[in-house]
């Protein structure tokens, strides 16, 4: 074997490995930046509804995340906002505005939910949730929730694409059933929103 031959190899491994390398640091860098549960909800209550119109393949707001830190922890009415959090919600704009698709952690909760599985979808304040719902099918539903409050909330059932299903306001005295049909499969999210803290004592979405 000739040494230029010996030499072409050794040039193609050390490329190679070089940019084995520099694939393995973005993922990482990636992974570092996957959204947890808390931002996400944040996010998906308190912002997403200003910038859900933004969605457009393109960004921008683009001023980076060291200058958008004050706003930031002005809207998302949360003072503990670290700087991993920031780099969390600029992967959840990011997502949005270049899929205009909703990013939200965790596996859908179908059926009767829990208050402690509701509580991990709750913000900081108690005032929002965003709960997943998974995959629903095609028919007709029925949405029951108790509240330990006797408030106005406001109810969005909503697709990971931004369709609206539902959009109600909620008064304290509301005695109907909720009810919803879903004409194709679609994963499907629940956002609540209140003025003032609510505790949701019980959640359940089942097909009628």
């Amino acid at each position: 074997m000739s040494f230029q031959y010996r030499r072409g190899i050794i040039r193609i491994l050390f490329s190679a490995a070089t940019v084995f390398s520099a694939a393995t640091h973005c993922a990482q860098a990636e992974e570092a930046q996957k959204p947890g549960i808390k931002t996400a909800v944040i996010f998906n209550t308190l912002c997403a509804k200003c910038h859900e119109g933004e969605c457009s393949g393109r960004l921008s707001f683009d001023t980076g995340s060291e200058k958008a830190h004050t706003h930031i922890k002005r809207y998302a009415e949360e003072p503990n906002i670290t700087e991993q959090d920031i780099k969390e919600f600029f992967t959840l704009l990011n997502h949005m505005k270049k899929e205009c698709e909703i990013l939200m952690p965790g596996k859908g909760t179908k059926g009767t939910i829990k208050p402690e599985k509701i509580a991990l979808f709750a913000i900081p304040s108690q005032k929002a949730y965003f709960i997943p719902l998974g995959l629903l099918q095609k028919g007709s539903y029925r949405l029951n929730i108790s509240t330990k409050e006797q408030q106005h909330y406001r109810i969005e059932l909503l697709s990971d694409h931004f369709d609206p299903f539902l959009d109600l306001s909620i008064c304290p005295d509301r005695k109907e059933k909720i009810e919803l049909t879903i004409e194709e499969p679609v994963k499907a999210f629940l956002r609540i929103r209140s003025t003032k803290p609510l505790h949701i004592l019980s959640l359940e979405l089942s097909p009628q």
